[in-house]
């Protein structure tokens, strides 16, 4: 009798539970039907698309400006000054005669044959001086910057030489052979060149002056600004873990190898080209390629 009942009952609770599911089910399509009943008649929520969209949006955005169908204004001698120049010949960095030093512009602009020569050597680089300063400016503002620092040098400049030629390059091929190794070797870049090594640096001490942080963070520096020539050994740039190359260099200390990297040293402009850098980074860098080169 027992088991009988235990049957009936869980017969009729089987019954019941089978019926609330079925009761739910139905429920939830009605509900379904007319939610989207009310959003045909009313449209989506507005939060709800908010939220979705919010969710869906793209993490970043490229803005593309609009390129303009004039070209650029050529930019004038003190603002060619002002960003290329400076830096070098505003403190007279590495040799460079500095703005202010009559004597040292005239001395420069004879042994160069005049501005034309200036100009050659400024176009093509010279000594610790890239080509052009490390800057795009073109031929003509290049000669202005010239002339507004020999001006401002109180060097007096014609207006036969200050004015641009319009066939200097032709007049530089049809000069005499004789002149043409003189022009050369003005314009020669200097040879990368190690400097005397102090017996006193070691490799201790500049293990201790680059902390990991510093070394961590130049990585990523490294990788954006340095590369290029320290990957390829370009411009006699000593190669990242060529330790042969770097020995010398790095038996000088770091704070000459942080100098040399911030004001520009042979081939290679201050901070590498990368002036919008702060200081920090570059040192950084610094002692990432001396952790890579010990």
């Amino acid at each position: 009798m027992s088991a009988q009942n235990d049957t009936a009952f869980l017969r009729m609770f089987l019954m019941v539970l089978g019926a609330l599911v079925v009761f739910t089910i139905i429920i939830l399509i009605l509900a379904n039907q007319i939610t989207g009943s009310v959003e045909e008649e009313r449209g989506q929520d507005p939060r709800l698309r908010a939220v979705i969209l919010e969710n869906i949006k793209p993490v970043g955005s490229v803005n593309v400006a609009s390129a303009s169908a004039e070209p650029a204004a050529p930019k004038s001698g003190a603002e060619i000054v002002a960003s290329a120049c400076n830096s070098c010949h505003g403190a007279g960095v590495l040799g460079a005669p500095k703005v202010g030093d009559k004597d040292a512009w005239v001395q420069r602009m004879n042994a160069e044959g005049g501005v034309d020569g200036l100009l050659a050597s400024a176009i093509k680089g010279k000594n610790s001086m890239p080509p052009r300063g490390g800057s795009t400016a073109s031929d003509e503002e290049l000669r202005s910057a010239i002339v507004t620092m020999l001006t401002d040098s109180g060097v007096e400049v014609d207006a036969a030489a200050s004015a641009p030629a319009a066939e200097s390059a032709p007049a530089a091929d049809s000069a005499s052979p004789a002149a043409a190794p003189a022009a050369a070797a003005a314009v020669a870049p200097a040879m990368a060149e190690a400097p005397a090594v102090p017996q006193e640096a070691t490799a201790a001490t500049l293990a201790a002056e680059a902390s990991p942080s510093d070394v961590s963070k130049g990585k990523t520096v490294y990788a954006t600004a340095c590369f290029a020539c320290h990957d390829t050994g370009a411009a006699g740039a000593p190669k990242k873990g060529d330790k042969a190359a770097w020995a010398p260099r790095i038996a000088q200390g770091m704070e000459t190898l942080f100098a040399s990297s911030i004001n520009g040293k042979g081939a290679m402009p201050p901070k590498g080209g990368q002036v919008q850098l702060p200081d920090d980074d570059i040192k950084a860098a610094v002692s990432y390629m001396v952790s890579e080169s010990q």
